[in-house]
C-alpha cells in the first residue's frame, strides 16, 4: 500500500473512532485492521499523537470555537492530502512550493490555503489572533470563521479578513490582493485603510494603494487549474508571469517590445507552447542564449 493510501485509511479510522456512534462491529473492524500490521498500529499512533498535540500547539478550545468531530474531519483532509506537517506551522513554520508546483495546505483552525508557483508563506496561531505571512509568491486564502481576527502580511501591507475568500499576490515591489467573497480591510502605514468586497482588486506599494477596481474573479483563481489568462496584458507582465513558472528565464530584447499587448488563455506548464504563441501573435522570434531564452522582434 502506499503511503498516501495508508494515510487516507489511518484518518478515516481515526475519524470513525471518535464517532459517539460508532458500534460493536466496527471497532471489532478496527481492531482487526489494527492487528493486520504494525504499520497499521504505528501510523495509528502518530495520528494520535498529532490529535493530542493541537491544545499544545495553540489550538483555541474546542467549546469556543468547533467541534472535535469538524476538527479531526479536518485533520483527514490534511492527512489525505499529505499535508500534516503542515499543522505545526502555527510555530512559524514556512510553507513552501517549488517553481512550477502547487500546493494545498489545511491549517488548524479549517483555514485553507492553496499556495501558487514558487511561494512562501509563514502561518501563526496565537490565542488572540491568526497569521499569515507572505513571503513571496501568490496564495489563495479561504478564510474559516473563528473568534480570532485574521491577517495576512504582504509586503508593507496588512490585510484583515472580514470573513472572506481572498488572493495575494506579491513580487517583492508590488502586491496584489483580489477579493472573490466577502471583504478585506487594507492597510499600509502610509495610508488610511481601505475596504476591498467581492470582485474587486488592487495593487499596493510601500507608500501607495491604486485605485479599486472590479476583476473577474474566475481570471483570479485560473491559476488552480494550470492556466494563465491575459486580457490586454503588457507582454513585459506575461514574461514575468511565464518566469514564475519555469527555471528557465525569458528575456526581451527590443525597446518598446515590453508594451505589446497580449489577449488569450495559456497553459502555465507548456512554456514552449506558449513562446510559440507569443512568436505568432506578435511577430517575434527566438533564440537560445546562455541561461535564457531570448524573444526579439521578427527580422
Amino acid at each position: 500500500m502506499q503511503d498516501d493510501e495508508l494515510a487516507e485509511e489511518v484518518a478515516a479510522w481515526f475519524l470513525r473512532m471518535q464517532d459517539g456512534e460508532c458500534g460493536p462491529e466496527e471497532r471489532r473492524a478496527f481492531e482487526a485492521w489494527l492487528a493486520e500490521s504494525e504499520k497499521h498500529r504505528e501510523e495509528y499512533r502518530n495520528y494520535e499523537l498529532l490529535w493530542s498535540n493541537l491544545d499544545r500547539l495553540g489550538n483555541v478550545p474546542l467549546h469556543k470555537s468547533r467541534s472535535k468531530r469538524s476538527i479531526v474531519a479536518g485533520l483527514l483532509v490534511v492527512v489525505a492530502t499529505g499535508f500534516s506537517a503542515h499543522w505545526y506551522t502555527e510555530l512559524g513554520d514556512a510553507i513552501t512550493t517549488e517553481i512550477g508546483e502547487r500546493r494545498h495546505v489545511v491549517l488548524v483552525d479549517g483555514t485553507a490555503l492553496d499556495l501558487n508557483t514558487d511561494s512562501k508563506v509563514r502561518v501563526k496561531m496565537e490565542d488572540g489572533l491568526r497569521r499569515v505571512t507572505l513571503v513571496r509568491g501568490e496564495v489563495l486564502l479561504n478564510v474559516a470563521k473563528d473568534a480570532r481576527p485574521f491577517e495576512v502580511h504582504a509586503a508593507d501591507g496588512i490585510l484583515r479578513d472580514i470573513g472572506t475568500t481572498f488572493n495575494v499576490r506579491s513580487d517583492g515591489e508590488t502586491t496584489n490582493v483580489a477579493v472573490l467573497e466577502g471583504e478585506v480591510q487594507i492597510k499600509l502605514s502610509s495610508a488610511a485603510p481601505i475596504h476591498l468586497r467581492g470582485g474587486q482588486q488592487v495593487d499596493y506599494q510601500a507608500a501607495a494603494i491604486s485605485a479599486i477596481e472590479t476583476v473577474n474573479t474566475a481570471d483570479v483563481t485560473a491559476w488552480l487549474s494550470g492556466r494563465l489568462i491575459f486580457r490586454d496584458t503588457p507582454l513585459q507582465e506575461v514574461v514575468r508571469q511565464l518566469n514564475r513558472y519555469h527555471s528557465r528565464p525569458v528575456e526581451l530584447a527590443g525597446a518598446g517590445l515590453g508594451n505589446l499587448k497580449v489577449s488569450g488563455e495559456f497553459n502555465s506548464a507548456d512554456r514552449a507552447g506558449l513562446l510559440e504563441a507569443l512568436k505568432m501573435l506578435l511577430s517575434l522570434e527566438s533564440g537560445e542564449r546562455l541561461g535564457s531564452t531570448e524573444l526579439s522582434a521578427r527580422r
